[in-house]
């Protein structure tokens, strides 16, 4: 019975992945061919606001996937009109707090500076380490919460992204990058709000085969019990590759354990390869900000792929039950409802 719920999980989970290619070809800033495309994302909660109200600006590496699976470090800098915006870090100068590499990779942060009389925000880290999956997929590299100060257009621009290939050094993989713009008013004269995209980098030198199969499941402690499962374990190596699961924290990828509705969520942003979004505050009650899926539950929201309940007067997501059959065949309606 086991077998029989987890072989209709990775079913569905397999489905997601293809289906995902053609909402991906029609959804912009995609890639050709359904590839996720690599980007360094700013992602704002809201593009038009009021004198004197605050918006959050979050800073995504993601897409990163295949080739790109062995990212070494980064460096982005970004800036802005100090005399429109200003940053709020309650004195914080180590407001950013990067989520790119494992704790495994013992990464370390060169650069985490906010210099708010220049309008320019620095972060970059590196890994000393070397070897396949060191990065891949998705990675918060920070989050900035902003004032607007006075009436006008202000652009976040990138003015340095560089995403470093291992054993490519001084090669800037080609990724894009974007430049949202936030209209500052008074209130009730707020309107518009535009973006604009570049690509940046070129294609790093191919050293080395792609991650097998064998590599892939070996990033999981019990190896064994997947590589045993033979029904199953070209669909986990798939998952791991592109860091759609990657296990529980102890390491484990625990084939034969229930994925809750979170681990679901995140599973499906990652997978259709789906642009990041901000919030400024938690759209359910029980995933607040400091949760490690939070980020993952509100864009899968925000994209109509989950819905949460009404329990006591509140919404919620209900992250940590075991999400259901139903459940997951309403996921699939949803986006496939949506190309």
């Amino acid at each position: 019975m086991k077998r029989e719920r987890m072989t209709r999980s990775l079913c569905a989970l397999a489905l997601i992945l293809f289906a995902g290619s053609a909402f991906r070809a029609a959804a912009a800033a995609q890639a050709a061919a359904g590839e996720a495309k690599p980007q360094v994302r700013l992602a704002l909660s809201s593009a038009q606001v009021d004198v004197g109200d605050t918006f959050e600006a979050a800073i995504w590496l993601q897409g990163f996937t295949g080739d790109y699976s062995d990212i070494q470090g980064y460096e982005i800098r970004i800036d802005y009109d100090p005399e429109l915006l200003e940053p709020v870090t309650d004195g914080n100068e180590s407001a950013l707090k990067p989520k790119v590499f494992a704790g495994g990779a013992s990464p370390m942060t060169l650069a985490n500076r906010i210099d708010t009389a220049a309008g320019s925000i620095h972060i970059s880290q590196v890994t000393t380490k070397k070897g396949n999956l060191l990065f891949a997929g998705y990675g918060k590299a920070g989050e900035l919460r902003f004032k607007a100060l006075k009436a006008g257009e202000v652009q976040l621009t990138q003015s340095k992204s560089i995403v470093i290939k291992a054993d490519n050094p001084g090669v800037n993989i080609i990724h894009t990058v974007n430049a949202p713009t936030v209209v500052i008013g008074t209130s009730g004269s707020v309107s518009g709000g535009s973006e604009q995209t570049d690509t940046v980098g070129e294609e790093p030198e191919k050293k080395g085969g792609s991650v097998t199969k064998d590599q892939a499941l070996r990033v999981f402690r019990d190896y064994g019990q997947i590589a045993s499962m033979s029904w199953a374990a070209d669909a986990i190596a798939s998952f791991s590759r592109s860091k759609v699961m990657q296990g529980t924290p102890a390491g484990n990828f625990e084939p034969r354990k229930n994925i809750t509705r979170a681990e679901f969520a995140k599973t499906a942003v990652v997978a259709l390869g789906l642009d990041m979004t901000q919030r400024l505050t938690p759209t359910f009650a029980d995933v607040p900000k400091t949760a490690w899926h939070y980020d993952y539950v509100e864009t899968a929201a925000e994209y109509g792929l989950v819905e949460g309940s009404t329990r006591g007067g509140r919404a919620v997501f209900l992250p940590n039950e075991p999400i259901t059959r139903a459940e997951i065949a309403a996921v699939v309606s949803r986006f496939l409802r949506g190309f």
